[in-house]
């Protein structure tokens, strides 16, 4: 080790992932910097041929407690957090410190420990990483006088700088101070959330953090900056699989994430097809085939379906692909593609084609504030049709079961007030986002390309008063589902016998603002 308080400049790296840290240390050890480590990273670096002092000779002190304490010391810290002020540079010499001017760290791999061993307490423990995010803090804290690196993709500007013999600019030292913090924060907020696990209490602070994972050509509107960011690693859009087609944007992707949700919702049935335009169902139908499935969601709202998101529970096949050839969709989902499917639709310049496997379950749902953001459950609940209650009306025969349990998987996805027709499990019409129920029962119906006669109607919440149920009688509609619930649910009850539909009530509430 150098002579303490030099001018030599030095480096502490301790990472866990060791896969790129030799061309860094390589680089600091040309330019003349003095490097300390702690034991398995100094066994890589020596390893390739990288001189390199052990933590353990800076402190005087062993690493202890196998390991859980290695840099924990004065005699690291200090130099990581001093100034370069002269009281500050006489207590270290005083110490018999030096300074430490760079400082590259990555922590335990608690997110990868996540897949693997959430169910053992005692290995995600040992997967909190304590020494590293202190490192990173005090490093970055001090940014103006300590570099520090958590990410390898910030290298080649501080080797440069390094090579050349020039100090890293300032703001670029705040940028790398920021990542720092940000970086600490999201690996906390992994730890925070393992440790909550099935709690019903809620806790007193909430951190939501994420990895960027994809940078956006613009928001909702081309003057609103945007990216892609995932907390969890798992997820299909940590690396979305996009096999053709131009740059996804900010609105594609929301309206992907609803049609991966709803093809998640359909997993293991038969070949089923869903259209989903501005966060909304526009047309959805299960058939044998899969050019039927298509066929019937798209001729459930072929306007609406105009410029949207199609997605498939099952390999998309060439005849599939042949039913789409006429039709403009912004982007295409489906678990998989079939050669010639592929082929065909590769000739649609920026058609977005994304291969995406399913049986990713989101459990939280996120929606900001002004300074703050509300949290709750995602609309999850299971439920079991024969558990509705009936409350006017004949029994429902089979058929008209199976088409009540298509519609109520679908309704959910519909911006309260929500309101869907359907038969034959296919999707006939869309009531969306209207203020009033009435309106979006109207709008439902309306929207209908054929005549709704003898098909089922479902809200996602209660009918306030029976005038729902009088339009739909108009229509011939004979089933109406409802949660129930409301204070007038004798008369709407009441009305539905006098008209002869049959009316259950889930008891679930499906509002989606």
């Amino acid at each position: 080790m150098g002579p303490r308080g030099c001018a030599m400049k030095r480096a502490l790296i301790s990472v866990h992932d060791k896969e790129t840290i030799g061309a860094m240390a390589a680089a600091l050890h040309k330019a003349g910097w003095e490097i300390v480590s702690t034991g398995g990273t100094a066994a890589c670096l020596r390893e390739k041929g990288i001189p390199v002092s052990e933590v353990s000779a800076l402190t005087q002190f062993p690493e202890i407690l196998d390991g859980r304490v290695k840099t924990l010391h004065p005699l690291v810290f200090g130099p990581v957090l001093a100034r370069r002020t002269p009281a500050h540079l006489k207590q270290l010499e005083e110490l018999g410190a030096g300074k430490i001017d760079l400082v590259i760290v990555n922590f335990y791999p608690f997110e990868a420990a996540l897949e693997k061993k959430a169910g053992d307490l005692d290995a995600m423990l040992e997967n909190i990483d304590i020494g590293g995010p202190s490192l990173v803090r005090a490093a970055a804290k001090n940014f103006r006088d300590t570099i520090v690196l958590v990410d390898d993709r910030d290298f080649p500007p501080v080797i440069a700088a390094i090579e050349g013999g020039t100090d890293l600019p300032l703001e670029e030292r705040r940028r790398l101070a920021q990542k720092a913090f940000s970086y600490t924060a999201f690996y906390d907020s992994l730890i925070a959330s393992y440790l909550l696990g099935g709690q019903e209490a809620a806790p007193d602070f909430v951190s939501v953090a994420g990895r960027r994972v994809r940078s956006l050509r613009y928001g909702e509107n081309p003057h609103q900056k945007a990216f892609l960011a995932v907390r969890d690693r798992r997820s299909p859009f940590a690396s979305i699989d996009q096999l053709h087609g131009k740059e996804l944007s900010f609105n594609n992707i929301l309206d992907l994430a609803m049609v991966y949700e709803v093809l998640n919702d359909f997993q293991g049935k038969r070949q089923f097809a869903v259209i989903v335009k501005h966060q909304n169902p526009c047309g959805a139908a299960l058939a044998a085939s899969q050019p039927a499935a298509f066929q019937a969601a798209f001729a459930g709202d072929p306007r609406s379906a105009y410029g949207g998101i199609v997605g498939f529970n099952h390999r998309l096949e060439a005849d599939t692909a042949a039913a789409m050839a006429d039709i403009f969709f912004e982007v295409i989902l489906a678990p998989d593609y079939s050669e010639e499917a592929l082929k065909a639709l590769r000739r649609r310049k920026n058609l977005r084609l994304i291969r995406m496997a399913p049986g990713y379950a989101e459990t939280a749902d996120f929606k900001t504030v002004p300074g703050g953001f509300v949290f709750q459950d995602r609309d999850n609940r299971p439920f079991d049709v024969e558990a509705f209650e009936l409350k006017a009306g004949r029994p429902l025969g089979k058929k008209e079961k199976a088409d009540v349990e298509f519609g109520w998987k679908l309704v959910k996805y519909v911006k309260s007030n929500g309101i869907v027709v359907v038969r034959n499990q296919q999707l006939l019409g869309v009531g969306a986002g209207q203020a009033s129920r009435i309106d979006s029962v109207e709008l439902a119906i309306g929207k209908s390309q054929s005549p709704v006669a003898g098909a089922i109607l479902l809200s996602d919440a209660f009918f306030p008063f029976p005038d729902s149920i009088e339009i739909a009688s108009r229509h011939k509609i004979a089933v109406v589902v409802e949660t129930g619930g409301s204070i007038h649910d004798p008369d709407v009850i009441l009305t539905a016998q006098k008209l002869n539909i049959s009316l259950l009530f889930t008891g679930i509430r499906h509002f989606r603002h």
